[in-house]
């Protein structure tokens, strides 16, 4: 495949949408590096919920985030501080603060001055996250959204918590979700939304496989 070396891709989407699965063998076959943006942000709510940190107070936030450091390494694996925290930040606990804190300015600023830094320095990324393609890289010239119904987007993270054993009804996965697509996308800093020049794909019937060639066609056809 006939690709820049310093390509950039960026992958927005909701929660249960596919983006972390396609995004990751999207890289895979391009041979670039992938970044889960939505880990760093598992990452700081770990962390913020360790500490019993009050979200309402932006000084405690802030006094917190200095003292933070989130590695994503080669291998995925996500090191808080250091310690390895890959399987703890897709726990239960995390899943219902996560939005909260990814909203918060302090946490945004820290972790999207991050994600650049590392896209500045790779020689290729598919980066997928919320605020991709709108906020840290506006100009990677490959832009994709993926969406699906709540329904689809819902039964999928039902199954995927289910086979990690995590007790999640798939009422509760449902209502979850809805939350999190409202702070998402209602929130001040960064909303979840889909900037001009950006491919939608509807990933409610497709499959992973259908999902990435449609991916890989579009940069073929926007780089020749």
């Amino acid at each position: 495949m006939s690709i820049n070396s310093q390509l950039k891709i960026a992958i927005d989407g909701p929660a249960g949408s596919g983006k972390s699965t396609v995004a990751r063998e999207v890289a895979r076959r391009l041979n670039v590096v992938y970044l889960d943006t939505g880990a760093m942000y598992r990452a700081i709510a770990l962390k913020l919920l360790r500490e019993s940190c009050d979200l309402s107070e932006p000084g405690r936030v802030e006094a917190q985030l200095e003292q933070t450091t989130v590695q994503i390494l080669a291998d995925e694996r996500i090191l808080l501080d250091g310690e390895d925290v890959t399987d703890e930040i897709r726990s239960a606990a995390v899943n219902a603060v996560v939005s909260r804190v990814a909203e918060l300015p302090a946490v945004r600023r820290k972790m999207v001055r991050q994600q650049q830094e590392i896209a500045a320095v790779s020689e290729g990324i598919v980066m997928e996250g919320r605020d991709i393609a709108s906020t840290v890289m506006p100009d990677a010239p490959f832009k994709f959204y993926l969406d699906a119904a709540l329904p689809v987007r819902a039964r999928r993270r039902y199954l995927e918590q289910r086979d990690k054993g995590l007790p999640l009804s798939y009422e509760k996965t449902v209502h979850q979700i809805n939350e999190r697509d409202r702070i998402d996308s209602g929130r001040a800093d960064s909303p979840l939304r889909i900037t001009p020049g950006t491919a939608v794909i509807d990933t409610t019937t497709l499959t992973i496989e259908e999902v990435v060639e449609q991916i890989l066609q579009g940069i073929n056809l926007q780089a020749d």
